[in-house]
């Protein structure tokens, strides 16, 4: 791999999901430039809608299977940084495979109708997790927006 490819790949999925959000929800998504400058930002955002219930990071890797934890970590940094009510989103991509998005259970659990916690106390814990397709991940999106 040539010097800065792994970077200009990652820009390059950065892109590409901006694209793919639009196109699923309609709503223009952009890269966060500064993430660069300033630690603890995610990688992209959407341009007009401040309801977004998501902090999203990108990642794309040539080998492997399943997240890696420093992956989710960053991702959670970031969504605490931002605060409000904003989720850690890790939506990744290996080489040859279709990409998988991760969300805290919290985001599955908060969809109308779909009450698997029905407590009205403590918020739940980000280390649980689960992983979703694009596909299900744009109806998650769609329903808490």
């Amino acid at each position: 791999m040539r010097p800065g490819g792994g970077r200009d790949k990652g820009h390059a999925w950065e892109r590409e999901c901006c694209k793919l959000l639009e196109e699923a929800l309609g709503i223009k998504f952009q890269r966060i430039l500064s993430q660069t400058r300033e630690g603890g930002l995610a990688d992209i955002e959407p341009v007009e809608v401040s309801n977004f219930p998501f902090v999203i990071e990108c990642k794309r890797y040539g080998l492997g299977v399943q997240a890696k934890p420093e992956w989710w970590d960053q991702v959670c940094v970031a969504a605490r940084k931002a605060g409000g009510n904003k989720l850690p989103c890790l939506i990744y991509r290996y080489d040859r495979q279709q990409p998988r998005v991760r969300l805290p259970l919290e985001a599955v659990a908060s969809i109308k109708d779909f009450n698997v916690y029905s407590g009205g106390g403590m918020p739940h814990d980000w280390r649980y997790a689960c992983e979703m397709d694009m596909e299900t991940f744009f109806y998650v999106c769609r329903e808490l927006l």
